[in-house]
């Protein structure tokens, strides 16, 4: 199943992406990629002449106020990369924050032909980017596979100790053979990167890597 999950995943060489790194040809892949790490607070800027939502409001003004910031951050009923992003704020300014909540996971595989990127988060969203430039998109809860999100955040919480934390800008895609788990947390985030075979034997990563192959498996079979 899990040799399935890496033949399933895919990346082109061609942008370059805010982190620097080599990403999708397809732009609107591209950006798509680019919005799952929520690293990269301007992605998320309401464009020229655009209406901003409160949270996009509030996130970019230059004088928001810490408290409102810190109260979005902690609601549940927000979604959850908003709420990452709200934390990064925070996190910007020297404000404190608690680095154990654990708001998403990131799995990325890459092959000859591409990366496969699957991401989920704690709201029950789910994003797979297909190295052939397919994009399937879950932003509502579906019964079949809300367990499976939380399988793979539980699994990707039990791995964190292992997780080395990124202080600076993600760097390159992981090249051919090679799988990256990076982790959302309130703190930032962290990453698990190595070989596949290896990373797929190891006692924390493997239940991980386990866990999102499950995911992908309902994911492609409920989204057409």
């Amino acid at each position: 199943m899990l040799r399935r999950m890496a033949s399933a995943l895919g990346l082109s060489a061609a942008l370059t992406s805010p982190a620097g790194a080599a990403a999708y040809a397809d732009a609107s892949i591209n950006r798509l990629y680019e919005l799952l790490f929520c690293d990269v607070p301007a992605l998320y800027r309401p464009p020229p002449g655009a209406v901003p939502t409160p949270w996009q409001a509030l996130l970019f003004t230059p004088a928001a106020d810490v408290a409102a910031v810190r109260a979005l951050a902690g609601d549940t009923g927000q979604e959850t990369r908003v709420r990452a992003l709200a934390y990064g704020w925070l996190r910007d300014r020297g404000e404190p924050v608690p680095g154990s909540e654990l708001l998403g996971v990131v799995v990325e595989v890459a092959l000859p032909g591409g990366l496969d990127a699957l991401a989920a988060y704690r709201d029950g969203r789910v994003r797979y980017l297909n190295h052939s430039g397919r994009a399937m998109l879950v932003d509502t809860r579906v019964p079949a596979i809300d367990p499976l999100v939380d399988a793979l955040l539980a699994a990707s919480g039990r791995a964190l100790p292992q997780a080395q934390p990124w202080q600076r800008a993600r760097g390159a895609v992981p090249g051919p053979g090679q799988v990256r788990i990076v982790v959302l947390s309130a703190d930032g985030l962290r990453r698990i990167e190595g070989p596949f075979d290896r990373l797929q034997r190891d006692a924390l990563a493997g239940p991980a890597l386990l866990a999102a192959s499950r995911l992908l498996e309902q994911v492609t079979r409920a989204v057409k």
